[in-house]
């Protein structure tokens, strides 16, 4: 009698090690279901020829003073160059990525209060943001000090020029002097220009664009000593513009689009050296060749289709061969089994 509960215990065992070995195997199954299966992510990257987000930034140029609409305090409502675009773009692009301009220009700033700018950080999360960035300075650096020479010279309020009583003896002696000021300005400028594209470059992985400062002392042909004077000293602060370009910024050649129109794009013929409409009409054009010729992107983040985890392959691996051994056990215990019985039978 012993000998039979002995062999009972022992089936026993045997089918008790089987079905708990099939419910820990139902068990991992089942805790690891909520992990066999993902939707990926994966990043798409979309090519454009405009910039999803641009930055303007330097003097009143790039601000639109004396527009209408221009206001210290609001740059948004004036036609200027970053507002042609920013509409451009913002109905180009809608349904897309969409588009922002920000426009940080501030009047009256020379190259060391945009660098004073870049260094008090005031600007860095604009810049880490933007895809594009467009700078308008060097005006006035360079034009204060020249329009106060033709002013001294004899051209009114009006912007008109008078020569009557005019010595030519005390204009030599001016243009003498203030060719130094202004030689003294320049060798700055090439200075800054090199911290700025330093610093500027540091602060943004966007692409860096730099106009050059069109001319608009060209208006006054009938004094010859003026417009060669002029277009010596912009000529050479365009040539440092150029010059620092190698640093990894692009230049927009303004100065060459306004060559001969002075008159007709800016407001020189009343003292303002400033674009007037048409003017910010022309710097808008250049401005957008010059980001098709560069070309944009950017990127969405997409799902894929549903897909095993590295988990559920494991646990299907690992399912199956379990699985191959439950069924070797079975089979290895019914033959036990069904060799017991028949030696008990004997």
């Amino acid at each position: 009698m012993p000998y039979f509960r002995n062999k009972g215990r022992r089936s026993s065992d045997i089918f008790g090690r089987i079905a708990a070995a099939a419910a820990a195997l139902l068990t991992a199954v089942c805790l690891s279901s909520c992990q066999m299966t993902e939707i990926p992510e994966r990043e798409v990257i979309h090519e454009k020829e405009v910039p999803p987000a641009m930055l303007f930034l330097g003097d009143s140029i790039a601000a639109g003073y004396g527009l209408d609409g221009y206001s210290a305090d609001d740059y948004y409502h004036c036609p200027s160059y970053s507002n042609i675009l920013k509409d451009r773009y913002t109905e180009e692009l809608e349904g897309q990525c969409g588009h922002t301009m920000v426009n940080k220009a501030v009047s009256g700033y020379t190259s060391q209060d945009f660098i004073d700018q870049l260094r008090s950080g005031g600007l860095d999360e604009d810049l880490s943001g933007s895809d594009a960035v467009i700078v308008s300075i060097g005006g006035n650096d360079l034009l204060d000090i020249m329009l106060g020479l033709f002013q001294s010279l004899g051209v009114d309020d009006k912007g008109s020029f008078n020569s009557d009583g005019l010595d030519l003896f005390s204009a030599a002696s001016l243009f003498f002097s203030m060719d130094k000021d202004v030689d003294a300005a320049l060798e700055q400028f090439d200075k800054n220009m090199d911290i700025i594209s330093q610093e500027i470059l540091s602060r943004t992985e966007g692409q860096v664009y730099f106009q050059t400062l069109y001319d608009p002392l060209e208006y006054y042909t009938e004094f010859s000593m003026v417009t060669d004077f002029s277009g010596e000293k912009i000529g050479r602060l365009n040539s440092i513009i150029k010059s620092h370009s190698a640093s990894g910024y692009k230049v927009i050649d303004v100065a060459a689009k306004f060559s001969g129109k002075a008159e007709e794009l800016t407001n020189i013929s009343d003292l303002d050296i400033h674009p007037n409409a048409e003017g910010h009409k022309v710097i808008a054009e250049a401005v957008d060749r010059a980001f098709r010729e560069t070309g944009f992107t950017y990127t969405t983040t997409e799902l894929g289709e549903k897909r095993l985890t590295d988990v559920g392959r494991s646990v299907i691996i690992g399912s199956s061969a379990g699985a191959v051994a439950l069924l070797i056990a079975i089979t290895a215990a019914v033959c036990i089994i069904v060799r017991r019985k028949k030696k008990d039978t004997e």
